[in-house]
């Protein structure tokens, strides 16, 4: 199972620019009066959008975050 895992592609997720564009986008949702509950959700969010990446999910907070950050639902 490990070897399956390994051979599919890997993404360097959090850094300093990915943490800092995460934050605002949690702040810019907050103000928009969009309230996230997990911050790993506006992290993932945050990456998959700036890369490009859709999500496909059963978490309704992508689907609040969506349209603001850019982020694409499959």
């Amino acid at each position: 199972m490990s070897e399956l895992l390994l051979s599919l592609p890997q993404y360097e997720m959090v850094g300093f620019q990915m943490a800092a564009r995460s934050a605002a986008n949690y702040s810019m949702l907050r103000a928009r009066g969009i309230t996230v509950r997990k911050t790993i959700d506006v992290l993932i969010g945050t990456f998959c959008a700036e890369s490009g990446f859709g999500v496909i999910h059963h978490d309704r907070d992508f689907d609040l975050m969506a349209t603001h950050i850019g982020l694409r639902i499959v």
